[in-house]
């Protein structure tokens, strides 16, 4: 008889090989997601002018990268909306190996794409098109393998679980940083002509492709599917359910939490290198060195929130980690953009304080998020609570440029920061506690009663 161990959920009790297996397959797959998403921004930044004619304008050229980087956020919450519904009616595994291996094969594509010289303006269609598709199947990973996980978790343990597989965001950027300036070592990047830009770049690409071919090869037997969802009733439409029906105020609750989470993170992960960069003038080198200590550190902020989290209540810890956000981390920021720290040390300790202050939060979104959904809807609940709040954030460089009108350069983001946490504030207090919650199948007739309310 297999050995079996209780969950810390009433009643239930779940073998503790297939809980390793759950998790340990969502934080691989979360990894090779990040992995995946992190290409574009950090590996092929050096070799972009491959894709695009030699005579564009710098504005030009800038946005031609920045619309290779958007192509895959605005596919992501289209991915997590088809893969997030698609999970609760047909499996977290199933999609999760779909997922990984539809991002899988876009990435090889990349990594073999001829550049401008060969194809012309097809060049960079085909890249903006590829990372357009990337995004939708990145979209559907997460949205499968993260309730997957916290459907095996003990719940007295999810705070932890959470933190950790947030921190898959952080390992992935050091694990492509580390590989870029390895290859910019080995093949040095210049003009189109130059090493890198020939050759350079496609091997981080092929990499991360590597990455998720291992993922499927490895956990096509050895990822279980949630014995959670097996046990529930199915829902017809749970897009409908949860944006209609008996969710409805869950998922609007989770959707301001979110927006202030995006938002807040949106300051930092993009804002804080580009004024490292430009405000401060620091070489990228610098930089870039300063991101991989942060994200290091970052990645203790986020096991320390979950943990914390678990220890105070989701809701308490939210509430008052969005009230330090408003207040602290627009403080902090206003310092990091004072140009009054004295040596390139402080700045660059400065920014490191603003990034893990402001984002360390993130440990307990994923892990709060799934618990406002029940098992049958909780996929499209994630998806469209986690994904959808994108859209307002999105647009943050407008927002900063509006104003830019009224505020000085050091301010700019401060009334964005200062808002994102009043959304968490507000997010977190209208909801209920969560850290405790039993995560159980969902009758059936529970569940035809809930879906005509």
């Amino acid at each position: 008889m297999t050995a079996v161990s209780s969950s810390g959920d009433t009643g239930r009790r779940v073998d503790p090989s297939r809980r390793r297996k759950a998790i340990a397959g969502a934080y691989q797959g979360l990894l090779v997601d990040f992995i995946d998403i992190y290409l574009p921004v950090i590996a092929l930044v050096p070799a972009i002018g491959y894709f695009q004619p030699a005579d564009l304008s710098p504005a030009i050229k800038s946005t031609i990268y920045f619309v290779t980087y958007a192509a895959t956020l605005i596919g992501r919450p289209i991915g997590a909306l088809l893969f997030g519904s698609m999970a609760d009616r047909v499996g977290r595994r199933r999609i999760t190996m779909v997922s990984v291996t539809g991002f899988s094969v876009c990435t090889l594509l990349i990594g073999f794409l001829p550049g401008y010289q060969t194809l012309g303006g097809w060049a960079i269609v085909l890249l903006i098109g590829l990372r357009f598709v990337d995004g939708i199947f990145l979209g559907g990973e997460y949205t499968a393998a993260v309730p997957l996980a916290y459907e095996y978790c003990d719940r007295r343990k999810r705070g932890l679980v959470g933190g950790v597989l947030a921190g898959a965001y952080c390992a992935a950027f050091v694990l492509i940083s580390v590989l870029t300036l390895i290859m910019l070592k080995i093949a040095p990047a210049g003009g189109t002509s130059s090493p890198y830009a020939q050759w350079g770049w496609r091997v981080s690409f092929f990499f991360g492709a590597a990455c998720g071919f291992a993922f499927l090869l490895y956990r096509r037997k050895h990822l279980p599917e949630s014995d959670l969802w097996e046990k529930s009733a199915k829902t017809r439409s749970p897009l409908r359910t949860v944006m209609f029906g008996r969710d409805r105020a869950s998922f609007w609750q989770v959707f301001v939490l979110m927006t202030g989470l995006w938002l807040t993170s949106s300051m930092v992960a993009s804002v804080v290198p580009d004024k490292l960069k430009n405000f401060h003038q620091i070489d990228a080198t610098t930089v870039t060195w300063t991101l991989l200590v942060t994200n290091i550190v970052l990645y203790g902020g986020f096991v320390a929130s979950g943990v914390v989290s678990q220890r105070v209540g989701r809701r308490r810890f939210l509430a008052v980690m969005g009230a330090v956000i408003a207040v602290l981390g627009s403080v902090a920021y206003y310092v990091f953009m004072s140009g009054n720290l004295a040596g390139t040390f402080s700045v660059l300790a400065a920014s490191v304080v603003v990034q893990v202050l402001i984002t360390s939060v993130f440990g307990v979104a994923t892990v709060y998020v799934n618990e406002r959904f029940g098992t049958s809807v909780r996929s499209s609940g994630f998806a469209m609570g986690y994904s959808l709040s994108l859209l307002l954030p999105s647009f943050y460089s407008f927002y900063l440029l509006g104003l830019g009108q009224l505020l000085p350069e050091s301010l700019t983001a401060v009334p964005l920061i200062a808002l994102g946490g009043v959304l968490i504030v507000i997010g977190a207090l209208w909801g209920p506690e969560t850290k405790d919650l039993e995560f159980r199948p969902t009758g059936r007739v529970a569940e035809a009663a809930n879906d005509l309310s």
